[in-house]
């Protein structure tokens, strides 16, 4: 598959339009298409769309090209051109379409992300010729098939989802059909919900016909058309102009999605990445086969988890404008892989497995190729790995039937280059994305929140930290019989969100079942439980990736989102952040003394702590530091060894006199000696291999043990999967440290001017 030859070329433009009036109608078709995702919501009576901002917008050219998307949900940037296109291919002589028509679909094959995510989109005409097409798709909370809120436990393929339904007229000549409108929510749980979310697009979309008609009535039909054109051909230019900015190369990223809903496995993510002068190539060969369980994607999603790292990370100063940025890009993948899957796969968790997963590796791949160039000030680490989420249903008090998904998005971002990750920071790449107000949540359905805060040492050690995750405690509450539940996430087996240059992972996402706690008694003697530790319950089980269960009114569930990945190595972390961490609650004493190597000391003289005392009460031990941090970097280097698997030529030795070429993320320098360029450690100046090796060829490595870190890990695959750090052979500074299955080889990941091996 090749994206960038898939798409059509960037229409040639005439150029009349002088640079201002083409500003003004740029911004103000932006914001229409602001405004059409704003109406929608502000209709929508569903909390996953009005709270939470799971839905996007979007405006098309004539031939269903992105003109613009919206900053809501990201991953659904390319679902909507998809669609379109589909629809110009198939029904543009049988059905046919006009003024005031609208289709919709679910199907992942014509363009959806997964079932839930019902499409909607419509053409645009003034006297007869089609202007653009315009469209939203939002999150339905349940759309059919055996699992209340349609992600689907248990089955092996798709025969087992929610219904399918492939592209039809809906809206005919601005009437709503309803024979389509039965057959689109008869099968849901919420079908009044679906109904109005279905008037929620439609009128979205009539406002949005009304907009357009004022610039065609302002501005003339001719200059809104050459408009479109000049907007293609800006961001085309300018997406074109950043990447002759970037070092050309080929950089690797692997990731792992856990657990496909019917056996607990890892499924490797493949990922090439090689930029070379105004061309990307994703190259996903490797990956593993599309599973027997929920967790793949299609190519529209395979395209929408690549566009949706792409945007924020490379187009942060650049129109989103998807069609004239896609034609630059290259897509190398085969169909029947879990990110590029063949009908009839079950797709139903695409949007937080495979094609989250997809956006992850992605994102990881892109920053390392930052971290090779001028742009190192936008580096981030990896995010928190996936929604950490759960479907509910069951009955009121009197037994009113519910359905819900939480969409609570509380993990933390990645750390950047020059700063930490945010804590709680949601959804990477998503900047309208909310978390839910918890009120909203209790208000709507039979629950209670006892308890929700950020979750010590689930962010990445570094020299700036991943941002951390929350922890969180729900129980039932004014129900009736137990709550049907199915708990969705991944990177539950492995910490997924990886770091950069000597930054530890995030922790792994665990979620907790307390059978028969006594949650109860507590808010009966005025008490509000805080923390697994707080609750005394028969029994205390982790639960798998994909579950479903049956929460008893007894019962309570506490879920822990995990952090973003860290940045550099901790010891290189000033001591007084590290203090500042462990006062704010952000970092445990021990993480602190084990990790960073910072001791505390009591504020009014007494003995040294490690870290036990807390905030304005403590003061750093400068010399217990001291020594901690060489005690960890003797043990880096007597437990380190070279990797066997890649020979590499020697060297130069250390020469304080070369010339600086290109710094490298946080640790290394790269550097040309009498014509022969090679890797620096930035620390000591220590050669590490030539220029056209892999750092990590150089570096010694050891294994480290993933509970170490945090102690969520504990829950994850200990003896299967394991930590591996490099360092200098030098002066022990971390440069790398990678995830990876215990019997996995070294991921050698960067190759900088010339492809990787």
């Amino acid at each position: 598959m090749n994206a960038g030859k898939r798409i059509s070329a960037i229409p040639s433009t005439s150029r009349r339009l002088d640079p201002i009036t083409l500003e003004v109608l740029r911004n103000r078709l932006a914001m229409i298409n602001d405004e059409q995702g704003r109406v929608a919501s502000q209709l929508s009576g569903s909390p996953v769309v009005y709270e939470a901002k799971d839905f996007n917008s979007a405006l098309l050219t004539p031939e269903g090209e992105g003109l613009f998307v919206g900053i809501y949900m990201t991953r659904l940037s390319l679902c909507l051109n998809g669609f379109a296109k589909t629809v110009i291919a198939s029904f543009k002589d049988n059905v046919g379409y006009a003024e005031g028509d609208a289709f919709v679909t679910n199907d992942p094959w014509a363009g959806a992300a997964h079932m839930n995510d019902f499409l909607m989109i419509a053409p645009i005409f003034h006297q007869g010729t089609l202007v653009c097409w315009t469209g939203l798709a939002m999150h339905e909370v349940d759309v059919g098939g055996p699992n209340p809120g349609s992600f689907t436990v248990g089955t092996p393929d798709v025969f087992g989802e929610a219904p399918l339904i492939p592209p039809v007229k809906m809206v005919e000549r601005g009437t709503i059909r309803n024979d389509i409108e039965a057959l689109l929510i008869r099968n849901s749980r919420t079908p009044r919900l679906n109904g109005l979310n279905m008037r929620a697009r439609i009128a979205a979309i009539n406002r949005t016909r009304q907009r357009i008609g004022e610039v065609i009535a302002e501005y003339g039909l001719e200059t809104v058309m050459e408009a479109q054109r000049g907007i293609l051909d800006l961001a085309h230019s300018s997406f074109a102009r950043r990447l002759r900015s970037l070092p050309d190369g080929t950089w690797k990223t692997e990731g792992f999605l856990d657990h496909d809903g019917n056996q607990n496995r890892l499924y490797r993510i493949c990922l090439a990445m090689t930029k070379r002068a105004e061309r990307l190539c994703f190259d996903f060969t490797g990956t593993d086969a599309q599973a027997r369980g929920a967790i793949n994607c299609t190519k529209t999603g395979l395209e929408s988890g690549i566009l949706s790292a792409v945007l924020p990370m490379l187009c942060y100063d650049i129109p989103w404008t998807t069609g004239g940025i896609m034609p630059m890009i290259d897509i190398i993948s085969e169909e029947g892989t879990i990110n590029n899957a063949r009908h009839p796969a079950a797709v139903s968790m695409a949007t937080v497995s495979g094609i989250f997963a997809t956006s992850h590796v992605t994102s990881g791949t892109i920053a390392k190729m930052l971290a090779c160039s001028c742009l190192q000030g936008e580096i981030q680490a990896n995010w928190a790995p996936a929604w950490q989420g759960v479907t509910i249903a069951g009955h009121f008090a009197g037994g009113r039937p519910f359905t819900a998904v939480l969409l609570d998005e509380t993990g933390g971002s990645g750390a950047r280059a020059w700063k930490d990750g945010i804590d709680a920071g949601g959804l990477p790449g998503s900047p309208a994305m909310a978390i839910a107000n918890v009120e909203v949540y209790e208000k709507e359905y039979p629950i209670l929140y006892v308890y929700r805060r950020q979750s010590p040492d689930t962010g990445g050690q570094g020299m700036t930290r991943g941002g951390v995750g929350t922890e969180g405690m729900m129980v039932a509450h004014r129900n009736e019989g137990p709550i049907d539940l199915t708990r969705l996430a991944h990177g539950v087996s492995q910490p997924e969100a990886q770091g950069l240059y000597g930054g530890y992972p995030s922790s792994v996402q665990v979620t907790l079942l307390l059978r028969e706690s006594d949650h109860k008694r507590q808010f009966a003697d005025r008490r509000i439980p805080v923390g697994v530790e707080a609750l005394q319950a028969r029994s205390i089980e982790p639960m798998q990736a994909k579950q479903r269960i049956l929460l008893d009114p007894e019962d309570a569930i506490v879920i822990v989102c995990a952090g973003g990945g860290g940045y550099g190595d901790p010891l290189r972390r000033e001591p007084e952040a590290v203090r500042a961490d462990l006062g704010a609650g952000l970092v445990s004493a021990k993480v602190a003394r084990d990790v960073y190597g910072v001791a505390m000391r009591e504020a009014d003289g007494g003995g040294s702590t490690c870290g036990a005392g807390r905030g304005e009460s403590t003061r750093i031990d400068t010399e217990r530091t001291a020594q901690l941090r060489k005690a960890i970097r003797e043990r880096r280097l007597s437990e380190g060894r070279r990797s066997p698997a890649r020979p590499r030529r020697e060297v130069a030795n250390q020469d304080n006199s070369a010339v600086l070429a290109q710094s490298i993320g946080a640790a290394l320098d790269r550097v040309e000696t009498n014509g022969r360029a090679q890797y620096l450690c930035r620390q000591c100046r220590r050669p590490i291999c030539g220029a056209n090796e892999d750092p990590k060829s150089g570096a010694l490595a050891r294994l480290t043990r993933m509970e170490s870190l945090s102690p969520w890990n504990k829950y994850g695959l200990v003896d299967e999967i394991v930590v591996r750090e490099f360092c200098c052979p030098g002066c022990a500074q971390l440069i790398a440290v990678e995830v990876r299955r215990k019997d996995d080889p070294v991921l050698y990941d960067t190759g900088l001017g010339c492809p990787a091996s």
